[in-house]
């Protein structure tokens, strides 16, 4: 570890590949969380919506899992969402013990103004690369994603 932590030198920004992907991440959050605010949501929030839209109604675990967001935070991001009237918490008709979750139509009428919002932050980020840069990028991104996904 002495020598792993000698050869990177002193300037850590320049040479470890996970600092750039944290600092990239936390900047789209930001620029994302701004870009939001028009239609009074953030991208945690955004997110969350994401799995409901795609799923239609899913149970709490499986947003969870989904989502890949602790439960004490995706509990906390659904009561935000369900106090705006944007999602639904409903007990299972089969075991009163599960909660289901849904979208409302207030939610439905976010999501196009929502994508559109993602998109726009997409040509962005395509503007800043040529068009290999971009695939290159994609593609090391993706590969990384699904190493660790299958390590965990």
């Amino acid at each position: 570890m002495k020598q792993f932590k000698e050869n990177l030198g002193t300037d850590l920004n320049k040479t470890l590949l996970g600092y750039h992907i944290d600092s990239v991440s936390r900047l789209e959050t930001f620029l994302l969380n701004e870009a939001f605010e028009q239609i009074g949501i953030t991208f945690s929030q955004f997110r969350v919506l994401n799995w409901i839209w795609r799923f239609e109604e899913l149970t709490q675990k499986e947003l969870h899992e989904h989502a890949r967001i602790k439960p004490s935070s995706l509990t906390t991001l659904l009561d935000i969402l369900i106090g705006k009237g944007l999602v639904e918490r409903r007990p299972d008709p089969k075991d009163a013990r599960i909660r289901r979750i849904r979208a409302t139509e207030a939610s439905r009428d976010l999501e196009e103004k929502a994508w559109e919002i993602i998109a726009e932050f997409d040509r962005k980020l395509r503007s800043v690369l040529t068009e290999e840069e971009y695939t290159v990028t994609q593609s090391s991104m993706k590969k990384l994603l699904e190493h660790f996904t299958v390590s965990e």
